[in-house]
């Protein structure tokens, strides 16, 4: 069976601001994205679970997997995006069955 190596984009957000975040992610060349609508979890702020926080401030999780150099264009500019909200993107390598989806 053919693999193919891309990177897998996790990108943790307020839901607030996702709709930028995914339109960024589509105008950088992604084929596709899948959203996780509700994560809490622990950081360096503290906790946040989302039975505490109202639907503006709750943490979704947008999962981009992409090409390197998509994926690239994915981090640099998310970043402008994040500076002054709660977010946090993690980049990890994986491999693909179907490359035509990615």
């Amino acid at each position: 069976m053919q693999l193919y190596k891309k990177k897998k984009l996790e990108i943790i957000v307020e839901a607030a601001r996702s709709r930028a975040i995914i339109e960024m992610v589509e105008k950088a060349g992604a084929h596709g994205y899948t959203v996780v609508p509700q994560v809490s979890g622990k950081g360096n702020r503290g906790v946040r679970d989302d039975a505490h926080l109202s639907d503006v401030f709750r943490n979704v999780m947008i999962i981009v997997i992409a090409a390197e150099d998509i994926a690239h264009r994915i981090v640099d500019q998310s970043q402008p995006l994040l500076e002054h909200y709660a977010g946090i993107v993690v980049v990890s390598d994986v491999e693909v069955v179907r490359d035509e989806h990615f």
